[in-house]
């Protein structure tokens, strides 16, 4: 009788740890871009008016999340990729861990929440309120308000699994 085959090799929990900083900061990457590029021009009754994404307030706290987590993803990816290499963590990382992923995820989670919010919001209102030549252009920005949302919602979930991971390392540790 032949021996099973062997198992694959489990991945490392410091290789899934590596994944999710990487995965987080790729997706606040994007939704920076998506939403510091989002501007229209509405033409209403043979008026042009230029809106900004700077205009609504939700944006400005969506795109101020974003560049905190973001800040935060690339030293976290630095300190992540130091103890991948020299196999020592600092006990001050276990903390730092502990600490700012959740303050981190909260951030960007609410960031998340205040575009989906304001997005729909400002949408209906617009269009009831506004006699428009056409909607595309108003859909076109507040779709990519909705990208840029859901971009910091995935950024926040793998930020939320960061963040069990790094309450177990803190209670291991202790």
């Amino acid at each position: 009788m032949a021996p099973p085959p062997p198992s694959p090799p489990a991945v490392s929990l410091k290789v899934l740890l590596l994944l999710l900083r990487v995965l987080t900061g790729v997706f606040l990457v994007i939704a920076l871009i998506i939403l510091s590029t989002n501007s229209v021009t509405i033409v209403s009754q043979g008026s042009a008016l230029k809106f900004h994404f700077k205009d609504v307030y939700a944006y400005r706290y969506m795109l101020s999340a974003a560049v905190i987590g973001l800040v935060y993803a690339v030293i976290q990816l630095f300190f992540t990729i130091s103890e991948f290499a020299t196999g020592v963590k600092n006990p001050f990382n276990y903390q730092l861990d502990f600490y700012g992923d959740k303050l981190i995820s909260y951030l960007v989670a609410t960031g998340s929440a205040a575009g989906f919010g304001v997005t729909k919001d400002l949408k209906d209102t617009f269009l009831a309120l506004v006699a428009l030549d056409s909607t595309d252009p108003v859909d076109k920005f507040f779709s990519k308000g909705y990208a840029s949302a859901s971009l910091l919602l995935f950024a926040f979930i793998c930020l939320a699994v960061l963040s069990v991971f790094s309450s177990f390392a803190m209670a291991k540790r202790n």
